[in-house]
């Protein structure tokens, strides 16, 4: 499951704003977008199952891995 809050921690520390990150995909030519608002459901916990396409773009914008933005059942 994707970590709404960890992606918000990362996205904040690097200074980035929600629509910044959008920016950030689209003039990065991935094979996917994110929306300012998509974005910002993800954080809230709203959207619960992002395509791994999505992820995988938002692990590279944020600078980490993939396992930083999920959460594990225990």
């Amino acid at each position: 499951m994707l970590n709404g809050k960890k992606i918000r921690e990362l996205r904040e520390r690097l200074g980035y704003t929600s629509k910044d990150v959008e920016n950030l995909i689209k003039r990065g030519k991935y094979k996917t977008s994110i929306s300012k608002s998509y974005l910002e459901e993800l954080e809230r916990g709203d959207k619960k199952n992002p395509s791994f396409q999505k992820v995988e773009v938002l692990a590279k914008i944020l600078c980490c891995k993939l396992d930083d933005l999920t959460v594990y059942a225990e």
